[in-house]
């Protein structure tokens, strides 16, 4: 087993408004991803709250817990409610029309060969078994539902103007659906959680194909980070990975 996450500001972006830890903490493997929203900086405040709340969160209450989903939709929604108090504290010191920040939020827990995953937003998290790479999260943005209800076509989901445009996000509204899920991991699953500056660069056959490469965790994100910034690189990119059982 082995994990890793790493982050660069892209080939365009000034800063960047992607935060994510990962930490073995006790039995738990945890990573978090979260890519911000928000005009000044505050997207960067806003995924930064995200992630630091959560990763404490669990850290403090898991052994509370014995479903670990529960969890996780306690975490986000804790986590929404205190970003969107924040929004309240702002905007009731500014015009009413400010743009409230906000965040994507992405979180894996690995607890022996059980993943326990949360999802909000369009960041994502795939899993790569043995022969496949599967998307095991569904984007929640406005290109996804229309293509899903046959709005579009794939070609022009593939070429939406308005791809940064999300549907759910962590600390804008007073309530947020959290989607989870588990899946028993088998020796060689690979496990990746990314941000849109990697899904909008690379396909998922170009990035099944990096996964490929017989090489640690770390080596894996620096080398898929190197790879899209050899592309335009418009975006902020955040790339985790955790590899179940590897042999190196």
């Amino acid at each position: 087993m082995s994990f890793y996450m790493d982050s660069d500001k892209g080939n365009v972006r000034k800063n960047n408004e992607d935060s994510f830890l990962f930490e073995k903490y006790e039995k738990l493997n945890i990573l978090i991803l979260a890519d911000g929203m928000g005009g000044h900086e505050d997207g960067e405040i806003a995924s930064k709250m995200a992630v630091d709340f959560v990763m404490n969160f669990i850290k403090s209450n898991y052994k509370f817990y014995t479903d670990f989903n529960r969890l996780l939709v306690d975490a986000f929604c804790k986590s929404n409610e205190f970003i969107y108090d924040a929004n309240l504290k702002k905007l009731s010191k500014n015009a009413p029309d400010i743009e409230k920040m906000g965040t994507t939020l992405e979180t894996l827990l690995v607890v022996k060969d059980m993943l326990y995953f949360a999802h909000v937003g369009d960041s994502r998290i795939y899993l790569k078994d043995k022969s496949n790479l599967k998307q095991i999260t569904k984007d929640h943005s406005l290109v996804e539902y229309l293509y899903s209800n046959g709005a579009i076509t794939k070609d022009e989901a593939d070429n939406f103007e308005q791809k940064n445009s999300i549907l759910r996000a962590i600390g804008v509204e007073q309530v947020v659906e959290v989607d989870t899920g588990k899946i028993k991991l088998s020796d060689g699953d690979i496990l990746v959680v990314c941000s849109d500056g990697l899904t909008n660069e690379l396909s998922d056959i170009e990035i099944s194909n990096i996964l490929d490469l017989d090489i640690d965790s770390e080596k894996l994100v620096k080398f898929i980070i190197e790879t899209v910034k050899k592309k335009t690189a418009k975006d902020n990119v955040t790339v985790g990975i955790y590899k179940y059982k590897e042999v190196i």
